[in-house]
């Protein structure tokens, strides 16, 4: 913030040699007569030029001022928007998500030390504050949730949801396996990009899914949600440290 009000101190220190460089009563008369109409003042001898100058510098004061205000402002709003950052990757994760307040975030390592993504917990906090084991408060069906992913990293979506699929599979016990199929088919052919962003709502039993391109999809089965909570907030999630900080965001609330 000093930085822009330095420069524009100067900027402004500038435009006012250059109106001074350049007096009115140096131009020509019909030129004075234009800029006297088209800026409504009025010439009276030669004093026009200080009221000309004046009121240059004082628009351009202005501006400065208007401009430092707002190089203070916006970063204060952005600091109110983020919920948190997941510290192994740097990513920021926003205050809220589909109506859901940030909780907590992880990161899913893949042989001991690929960071594949960050991942973000969001739920009510009235359904979370005062428990002494908040994640598990989320693998209540009753009880609403977000989960946000930002790959850290660029991936195939086939391997993607190939990983997701191996750690959904056995928890849903043979039951409702077709919804699988559903769940990858709502991702877009090709490559996940670093920052690639995937969201899975959970109301009971329906998730609703937003794949990395913004499209939607539904799912429509309790064994699938439970199965899909139980990933990320059971006994053996993929992310512990999202367990971790799930807990430690709830006693901050």
């Amino acid at each position: 913030c000093l930085v822009i009000l330095r420069t524009s101190y100067k900027m402004l220190r500038s435009a006012s040699r250059l109106v001074r460089s350049r007096p009115v009563s140096k131009l020509p008369r019909s030129a004075q007569s234009r800029l006297f109409a088209s800026s409504g003042t009025q010439r009276v001898g030669n004093n026009v030029l200080s009221s000309s100058r004046g009121a240059v510098v004082a628009s351009l004061a202005l501006a400065a001022s208007l401009a430092a205000v707002s190089s203070f402002s916006q970063p204060a709003r952005c600091l109110e928007m983020v919920g948190g950052t997941e510290p192994k990757t740097g990513i920021a994760f926003p205050i809220m998500v589909d109506g859901f307040r940030f909780l907590g975030s992880g990161v899913r390592v893949k042989y001991g030390f690929v960071k594949v993504y960050a991942v973000g917990a969001y739920a009510d906090p009235a359904d979370v504050k005062g428990k002494d084991d908040p994640a598990a408060a989320l693998l209540d069906p009753a009880t609403s949730k977000c989960i946000r992913i930002v790959m850290n990293r660029g991936l195939s979506v086939d391997k993607y949801m190939a990983a997701i699929m191996e750690a959904l599979e056995p928890r849903m016990n043979g039951q409702d396996l077709h919804h699988l199929e559903s769940f990858k088919s709502m991702n877009p052919p090709g490559d996940l990009k670093e920052g690639s962003e995937m969201i899975m709502t959970i109301k009971g039993d329906t998730m609703t899914y937003r794949s990395s391109e913004g499209a939607m999809g539904i799912i429509k089965s309790q064994v699938f949600c439970s199965a899909l909570a139980d990933v990320y907030f059971g006994s053996d999630p993929v992310s512990p440290a999202l367990k971790t900080s799930i807990k430690e965001g709830v006693a901050k609330l």
